[in-house]
């Protein structure tokens, strides 16, 4: 691994939003020394990097994804949720090996380049050793499961025994945990309860515990799909449902967790869960507003996610968590919800504490060095260096991001990422959308 002293940064604080200049040594992909001042002539094999006027904060988290829909950026806008659904499915059965692997390579290098460096992936059971190529091809942590289903929804949902459901959650921990120098884990990903039932979802969750590694699952996405299951249970929804089912703890991850009662928020915080907070998709397809607000003073562990290109329309991270931020403001009438501060940690340590990391999420000694620099000295829109931290959240976006580390190697330098040609991929991806929108354009 590289060595690099980072010299003259200035340390974000999410405390209270101050800045601290200072010198950064990682070495073995963690933060080794964190100091005002580090003498290079004592680190002769250090790469040493000018971070003058750069402000450094931990890379952000994004704990929901699906990177292959990166190519169905488009044709699904402005749908309604059921045809949209419908239209999904089908677009995702005409996307071949070659296809897959390049829109999935595609949304993480779109992450990679405004500052995520750690995603949480809900893929296709159908591509999962061109998915964990691409993870691995990117460079950027990954937590990877695929979505397994055996209740139709509409008449494209893909339907599974429980047994080959398990069986694509095996595959995927034989072909993704541990793998690429261990940036890779993988996950338990069942799409949610309207679609699996509850012993498809008790299984995958035993698969999990039995594994050591997370359950990712949707959660009170929509509103109809939730009282669909609340009637079939006869409880008050789907957070009831898995609550008494025992699909809530401190391992799960709740993707969009929209329709909720008081009640079971309060069943959330009491099994440690954590909801995944998605504003874009929320919007754009009419989801709904969650109660995201109400969940962090009840101390739940927020986190942020851009899920889907399909839906959002979106990687960029800042620019996700700054509409999650207005919303809740604007839904609880109360511009102290979701302060900088706040939204910064559900970008980064709440994202790293869902995943179940320890030592990630923090420009802290001896954590992962996770991290990213961003130009403040280049942007008409950032000039006032005294409130950096909270004019990057409320002015800025990724496109702001100079210079990225995964685990303690550099994936883009200089706005740019430096593993791949962005022109070729670029050209290669449009010439795989063209074809893949030429074999969808009657669905």
């Amino acid at each position: 691994m590289n060595e690099y002293l980072i010299q003259n940064a200035d340390i974000a604080n999410f405390e209270d939003l101050s800045t601290k200049t200072g010198d950064i040594l990682i070495r073995n992909g963690r933060f080794e020394t964190i100091a005002e001042t580090i003498d290079p002539k004592e680190h002769p094999d250090a790469k040493v990097i000018d971070a003058r006027h750069m402000l450094a904060m931990p890379g952000f988290i994004d704990c929901h994804t699906h990177m292959a829909q990166s190519f169905i950026k488009g044709p699904l806008d402005d749908v309604p949720i059921t045809e949209w659904l419908i239209r999904l499915f089908a677009i995702d059965a005409e996307m071949d090996r070659e296809i897959y692997y390049y829109a999935t390579l595609l949304g993480c290098l779109q992450s990679l380049r405004f500052g995520t460096t750690c995603v949480n992936e809900m893929g296709d059971a159908q591509h999962i050793e061109e998915q964990v190529e691409a993870f691995a091809a990117a460079g950027i942590r990954t937590t990877y499961g695929v979505s397994t289903t055996d209740i139709p929804e509409n008449d494209a949902t893909p339907i599974l025994s429980i047994e080959e459901a398990i069986g694509y959650h095996q595959r995927v921990y034989d072909c993704a945990h541990g793998k690429n120098s261990g940036l890779i884990r993988a996950s338990v990903a069942p799409a949610g309860l309207p679609a699996v039932s509850k012993e498809l979802a008790q299984a995958c969750k035993k698969f999990a515990d039995e594994h050591g590694i997370i359950y990712h699952t949707h959660l009170g996405e929509g509103k109809t799909e939730t009282e669909n299951v609340a009637r079939a249970y006869g409880l008050s929804g789907e957070g009831e449902a898995l609550y008494r089912n025992d699909l809530l703890d401190k391992n799960v991850l709740l993707a969009h967790s929209i329709w909720l009662s008081d009640e079971e928020i309060d069943m959330i915080q009491e099994k440690g869960a954590h909801p995944v907070y998605c504003p874009s998709t929320n919007l754009k397809i009419s989801d709904g507003i969650p109660k995201m607000g109400q969940m962090l003073r009840k101390g739940v562990n927020v986190c942020i996610g851009c899920d889907g290109e399909a839906s959002s329309s979106n990687r960029d991270m800042i620019r996700e968590a700054r509409l999650g931020a207005y919303l809740q403001k604007g839904y609880t009438l109360d511009p102290t919800v979701m302060d900088a501060g706040t939204t910064f940690r559900m970008m980064t340590v709440n994202g790293a504490k869902a995943l179940g990391y320890e030592d990630l999420g923090e420009i802290k000694e001896g954590y992962l060095a996770d991290m990213i620099l961003v130009d403040m000295e280049n942007d008409l829109g950032l000039t006032d260096l005294q409130h950096r931290v909270g004019n990057l959240l409320y002015c800025g976006d990724g496109h702001c991001v100079d210079t990225v580390f995964v685990n303690g190697e550099i994936r883009v330098k200089d706005k740019k990422l430096v593993d791949f040609d962005e022109k070729e991929i670029i050209d290669k991806c449009n010439e795989l959308i063209s074809k893949l929108n030429e074999k969808v354009k009657d669905l």
